[in-house]
């Protein structure tokens, strides 16, 4: 997937798409887009938070429309 056109503050940040799982690691719901300020890679187990002020902090842009930032590194 490729944009051309994205919100200033998404310019500089890395977007992962991440798929929730349940209790017992098996896919539980729809993907969804998170901003990482701590980078992660293909497989890890990371957590991700939808409070989009959290979002909207990392970026310093309270107009931002992020709303899922990866919060945590699990494994």
């Amino acid at each position: 997937m490729v944009t051309s056109c994205a919100h200033r503050s998404v310019a500089g940040n890395s977007l992962f798409l991440c798929q929730p799982i349940d209790e017992n690691g098996k896919d539980a719901g729809d993907i969804i887009i998170a901003i990482s300020p701590f980078g992660g890679g293909m497989g890890s187990t990371v957590l991700v938070s939808s409070d989009g002020m959290a979002s909207q902090g990392y970026v310093g842009d309270d107009k931002s429309p992020l709303r899922n930032a990866i919060v945590a590194v699990i494994d």
